[in-house]
């Protein structure tokens, strides 16, 4: 647990981790002290070098995580890169006992999603992974909601999240590389898969429809339709993959009925934003609840963050977190087998 004093972060992997980074000038208490990054040259974004950015923080700039999370002065560490290059950062932040926010998407299949788990667990280590889609308020309200509140218990769930057709499109991003991101499903869906299991529970088995359809991965879905089942009993069906059009600006939704009602939860840009649910009794208008999402596409991070700093503060272990993280690697595996085969995949086996 960390003082009431600033909760001094460092960062590995400047691409994404200038998104985090955004997310962590908006949090009071919390300050970027270090960054590593091994890509020399100028920084997407900001046009500067990591050095030239890092002066510009008053933060100490390194080209190896490792050599960071071993030797500068923070007491946090924030892993911004991919699932590849992950297991020796995650190694040194347990050997130093520093608490650590990792990326979604887990890990790369199930071999190397418990091994990240084994070294955590090994090291009662605090950390996180960083799921944003189940901090957003209309998600924190619907888990309300549901269960012991108002609109009892979840039977039948709809969601869907597709990202644009960009990464379909291009075989050599990391994405689709089987010992990295493992598919579009995988590196993005995840996010409704960590938002279900948030909301119903433990998942006993996937059957999944799709296909490679622009053929970047040939044995990787761009485009799926997967439906759940829950140990509660409860069923989901998912669309999501990377077939979507970018003028659309990433619509997503998922759909409640439940016990006692429906709910709706919409928004766009990854980010939910309104919630609209009613009881199967109400009569008159619907109840209706619109956050304003942050003001820019790259804060999507900015609650879950905000999480995480907290829990560094008091020690608190967050929700999200390992068996979270294999929970939605276990479903991308999954539905990547079911599209294979036309098979039901069951995840108790």
């Amino acid at each position: 647990m960390a003082s009431n004093s600033e909760i001094r972060l460092g960062i590995v992997g400047m691409r994404l981790g200038l998104w985090h980074a955004g997310a962590i000038a908006e949090i009071d208490g919390a300050s970027i002290v270090a960054v590593a990054d091994n890509v020399q040259g100028k920084l997407p974004g900001p046009n500067i070098t990591l050095g030239e950015w890092a002066d510009s923080l008053g933060a100490d700039a390194y080209v190896d995580g490792v050599d960071m999370i071993k030797n500068a002065d923070i007491n946090a560490v924030d892993l911004c890169v991919s699932p590849k290059w992950r297991l020796p950062l995650v190694e040194a932040a347990a050997e130093r006992g520093l608490p650590v926010l990792i990326e979604k998407p887990w890990g790369t299949n199930m071999a190397h999603g418990r091994a990240l788990a084994e070294v955590i667990n090994k090291a009662s280590l605090l950390h996180m992974v960083e799921f944003p889609l189940r901090y957003f308020p209309p998600i924190l309200e619907l888990k309300k909601l549901l269960d012991n509140g108002p609109l009892g218990r979840p039977f039948v769930v709809n969601a869907e999240i597709v990202m644009g057709e960009g990464p379909a499109k291009m075989p050599d991003h990391w994405m689709w590389d089987p010992d990295n991101g493992n598919g579009a499903v995988n590196e993005n869906t995840c996010h409704v898969f960590d938002t279900l299991c948030y909301l119903l529970g433990e998942p006993v088995s996937v059957h999944a429809f799709g296909a490679s359809y622009h053929g970047a991965a040939p044995a990787l879905p761009d485009g799926v339709v997967a439906n759940i089942a829950f140990e509660s009993g409860a069923v989901a069906s998912v669309t999501g993959g990377s077939l979507g059009a970018d003028i659309l600006r990433t619509p997503t939704w998922l759909d409640v009925y439940a016990e006692k009602g429906q709910a709706l939860v919409t928004g766009i840009e990854h980010m939910f934003d309104t919630l609209t649910w009613g009881r199967s009794d109400d009569s008159g208008e619907p109840n209706r609840h619109h956050w304003p999402n942050p003001r820019l596409r790259t804060l999507i991070v900015q609650y879950a963050i905000a999480e995480f700093v907290d829990s560094v503060r008091t020690g608190r272990q967050p929700e999200s977190d390992a068996d979270a993280g294999l929970k939605a690697l276990a479903l991308a595996v999954a539905v990547n087998e079911s599209t294979a085969t036309g098979e039901i995949v069951d995840l108790r086996n």
